[in-house]
């Protein structure tokens, strides 16, 4: 009885020591079709490949964060219209004024190349001379925005610039007798229609806010340095389409803007 109770303790032990013998062989070999005994003496067949799908993980599923989404490629998305409400309002309750629209391309959501047109007017009397000035006419202003805040895909945006301005315009002037203090004698002052061509520069900050939607609203303030104007005999003029006074060599000016902004440049996704 003890034999037998050794025998088969022996045939366990024999059994297990040959599986794991096997198994071992099974997931150290690589597409080999491996052979053995068990303890009945019977011959068994195991497939390494089966050994190690078996025991192999299951790949897990990649989802992309913020960080992996990179920006778009396109170099062109989108363009803003907009009108000058300031100058719209200044028109109606002041002696000068402008009307003025601007249409805006978006490169990269970072480099904003922008024309600017409008029609201004001019009527006032200075009440130290009693000179009565007239204009009006057309201009036209070209140049670009650089967007400097950091995250370039944000509906609102900030904006630092350059633009250069032009006009071509006639202006008339009028003012009260004169006497001449050498000769004698005196004549009346009037002038019409003194043709000007003026150049200017204007460095720019503002900014963009949305609003609703692809509505939005914006501002700007500018400084302004004349660059040249036609030279005339009698009288430089007093006020430059689309530039202002030139009481100074430079003045100061701004926009207040109701945007039209259609964007259709790729967003990255966020969490």
């Amino acid at each position: 009885m003890k034999i037998s109770k050794f025998s088969s303790m022996l045939r366990l032990n024999s059994q297990a020591t040959i599986f794991a013998f096997l198994a071992f062989i099974a997931t150290n070999a690589h597409g080999q079709t491996l052979k053995g005994v068990n303890a009945e003496g019977k011959t068994i067949t195991i497939d390494s490949t089966l050994v190690e799908t078996k025991n192999k993980e299951k790949p897990t599923k990649w989802i992309p964060t913020v960080s992996d989404v990179k920006p778009p490629l396109l170099l062109f998305q989108g363009f803003t219209l907009s009108v000058d409400l300031l100058g719209a309002g200044m028109r109606a309750v002041s002696d000068y004024g402008n009307l003025e629209a601007a249409l805006r391309l978006n490169l990269k959501n970072t480099y904003f190349p922008i024309a600017e047109a409008g029609y201004a007017n001019c009527d006032i009397i200075d009440d130290n001379t009693s000179v009565h000035y007239q204009t009006k006419a057309p201009y036209m202003r070209i140049g670009f925005d650089y967007n400097i805040l950091k995250d370039k895909y944000q509906d609102n945006r900030l904006f630092t610039g350059l633009r250069y301005g032009i006009s071509k315009f006639s202006y008339d002037m009028a003012g009260p007798t004169m006497t001449d203090p050498i000769w004698g004698g005196s004549s009346d002052f009037d002038l019409t229609g003194i043709d000007c061509t003026s150049h200017w520069l204007e460095v720019c900050f503002g900014c963009q806010v949305k609003i609703w939607g692809s509505f939005h609203m914006g501002w700007s303030i500018r400084f302004k340095r004349e660059l040249s104007s036609t030279n005339n005999d009698y009288a430089k003029p007093y006020y430059i389409p689309g530039y202002g006074t030139t009481v100074n060599s430079s003045c100061w000016g701004g926009t207040y803007n109701l945007i039209f902004d259609l964007n259709w440049g790729k967003k990255p996704k966020r969490k």
